[in-house]
């Protein structure tokens, strides 16, 4: 799991991959959203558009993927964003392949509140549960990056 902000962009510049995403995203106008399916290297790494309500702890739940790496970066508002291995925690809805996710349930390892500006990488064995609220509901706006594992 990688937590940082893209001012810190060019730490990255050894990470080919990495770098050429966190450029794509500092490319992105204040505020501006990527239209859904935007290719930013053909075959291997695509991003999305979310808009949501931020909510409490207690109404969100971990996520994780096998097929891909996800990279949240935020446009507006703060996500609270809990972080903990898969092997910690138990699988609530099995894995689908078509949909590459699987939702569990169990304790944080981590807590990170992401404010516009800043990113996330979490690989296959980062559970994530997103869309956590700081003190109240927020909207928020992101772009969530979709890097294919090789």
């Amino acid at each position: 799991m990688i937590f940082d902000s893209i001012q810190n962009k060019e730490n990255y510049r050894e990470y080919e991959m990495l770098y050429q995403i966190l450029c794509y995203l500092d490319s992105l106008k204040q505020g501006e959203l990527p239209l859904p399916d935007t290719v930013i290297c053909e075959n291997r790494v695509f991003c999305n558009p979310v808009s949501l309500t931020s909510k409490p702890e207690e109404a969100c739940i971990y996520e994780a993927h096998k097929k891909y790496i996800d990279l949240h970066y935020i446009v507006a508002g703060r996500e609270g964003i809990a972080t903990a291995d898969v092997k910690s925690l138990t699988e609530s809805v099995s894995y689908n392949a078509e949909r590459d996710i699987a939702f569990y349930k169990g304790s944080a390892s981590g807590r990170y509140l992401l404010n516009p500006g800043d990113f996330m990488v979490c690989y296959p064995s980062d559970a994530h549960m997103v869309a956590i609220m700081e003190n109240k509901p927020e909207n928020i706006e992101k772009v969530v990056v979709k890097i294919k594992v090789q």
